[in-house]
């Protein structure tokens, strides 16, 4: 099912249909869409960095559960998060008082 979605995005049907009428039917203008749509996949996927890799793998026995954390993009968000963190524990200790 999710590759007859993947059909559905703009720029793969573009992608599909200037090869087809293009290359194949002799459409000139189906061609020059086809070279713009290439151009910018090919732009996309040169800026977007590297896929993300795995940072734990383990097998899950029954019963065992799994917990995702999403972690701060940037430097600088997760200088945030650590301070936010201190805050409240910081916060947490003033009240067990």
């Amino acid at each position: 099912m999710r590759r007859f979605f993947r059909f559905l995005r703009p720029m793969i049907f573009l992608r599909r249909r200037a090869i087809l009428s293009g290359l194949f039917g002799n459409s000139r203008r189906w061609l020059m869409v086809g070279g713009a749509a290439w151009v910018l996949h090919w732009i996309g996927r040169l800026f977007s960095g590297p896929d993300p890799s795995p940072r734990y793998t383990r097998e899950l026995k029954a019963g065992e559960r799994v917990i995702v954390i999403h972690e701060p993009e940037s430097p600088a968000a997760r200088k945030r998060a650590r301070k936010r963190a201190a805050k409240a524990a910081r916060k947490a200790g003033r009240s067990a008082r």
